[in-house]
């Protein structure tokens, strides 16, 4: 290769001559250096095709070297591979030995067990140190970007600001207990109340219903209240009548007929009205003996009788009853009479129906006097 080169060097050498002689219109010149030429040309060729020719060998020789530097470094890889398997077996041994010589110790497997344990524990700690290292850098993210934020408008004066409201959070929250409390006495003083009324509204009742049902089979009844609270909804009361006989108790809805239904209502309606209607003193009873029998009515007409008398000295007191039994009203007008300390009604209204001159039927109320009453 390196001949050629040179060859190829004197055919550019012989070039630059010849250019000159072109120059310089040397005849003599010219064929001598163009049979140079032509002598060189052939030469290099048979050069070049001695060159092909060795280009086999040469790739075969690079081939060859680059093998045996493969087989080289494979022969140094087995020679270190013999050695590490070497290092191996003396390591084995030497490990064998000292097992042997460890088992040989007295409490050697407990010294295992705690070296275990602490190798345990150690990866443990190793564990929680890299995960509090992880949240250490999490936590002083955070109080930087904490920091930049309370140099923002939004946090201005945050220090005054978180004061006022702290001072408007706890005086509310003093409020609302200061509230609890409050509703708590109110509420305890409403129970005390309700229970103190059923007691008056159950005493009026056991006093009206001795004195008006004239029946043996119910000695008395009375109003049964029971509460019901839950977290979601307001306290309610459940109201039911409870009539007595002889000892048991027992609800009176579906117990009892249709004329003690509508005595025990009127004498309930009745003992309400004295409880609570003290300065509201109307009374309106509408039919107040349907399904009563004689006895009965009786003793609905001394009832009421002992009312108006009781509460005649209240200037707003009035006692209105409907009724189509003209029987009752000359019972009220009896027991009336038999009560002292107030004035005798001078009338009570009848209504009638009457055919007018246009054909037509219209309501008339006329006033009748007592004494008219037989």
């Amino acid at each position: 290769v390196n001949q050629f080169r040179e060859d190829v060097n004197r055919l550019k050498e012989l070039n630059e001559r010849i250019s000159r002689y072109y120059n310089s219109d040397k005849d003599d010149e010219h064929h001598r250096l163009t049979s140079k030429i032509a002598r060189l040309v052939e030469k290099a060729r048979k050069k070049a095709d001695d060159l092909k020719v060795l280009q086999p060998e040469l790739e075969k020789l690079v081939k060859s070297v680059s093998d045996q530097e493969n087989h080289k470094q494979t022969i140094k890889d087995n020679i270190q591979q013999m050695h590490y398997q070497q290092q191996i077996g003396e390591s084995e041994v030497e490990m064998s030995r000292l097992e042997q010589k460890l088992r040989n110790i007295e409490g050697a497997e407990d010294c295992e067990r705690d070296l275990n344990r602490a190798e345990k524990r150690k990866r443990d700690i190793l564990g929680h140190i890299a995960h509090n290292e992880g949240r250490r850098g999490g936590i002083v993210d955070q109080i930087r970007l904490l920091k930049r934020k309370l140099k923002t408008e939004e946090y201005d004066n945050i220090e005054q600001r978180y004061r006022v409201a702290n001072i408007k959070h706890t005086t509310t929250v003093t409020a609302v207990k200061d509230l609890d409390k409050y509703h708590a006495a109110l509420d305890s003083a409403l129970q005390q109340y309700h229970s103190i009324k059923i007691q008056d509204i159950n005493k009026i009742i056991r006093e009206l219903w001795t004195l008006t049902y004239k029946g043996e089979d119910i000695t008395n009844i009375e109003l049964d209240s029971s509460k019901e609270t839950s977290a979601r909804t307001k306290r309610s009361y459940n109201y039911r009548v409870v009539m007595t006989k002889g000892t048991s108790k027992m609800d009176m809805r579906g117990r009892c007929s249709a004329g003690q239904r509508v005595l025990a209502c009127i004498v309930i309606r009745l003992a309400l009205a004295e409880t609570f209607c003290v300065n509201c003193g109307v009374i309106a009873l509408d039919e107040p003996t349907v399904n009563l029998d004689d006895a009965n009515k009786a003793g609905l007409a001394i009832s009421l009788a002992q009312i108006i008398a009781h509460r005649a000295k209240q200037n707003n007191f009035q006692l209105i009853t409907i009724t189509h039994d003209e029987d009752f009203v000359g019972m009220m007008k009896r027991h009336l009479a038999t009560q002292s300390g107030f004035d005798m009604p001078e009338k009570f209204f009848q209504v009638s129906r009457e055919e007018a001159v246009d054909g037509k039927y219209y309501s008339k109320i006329h006033a009748v006097d007592w004494e008219e009453l037989t």
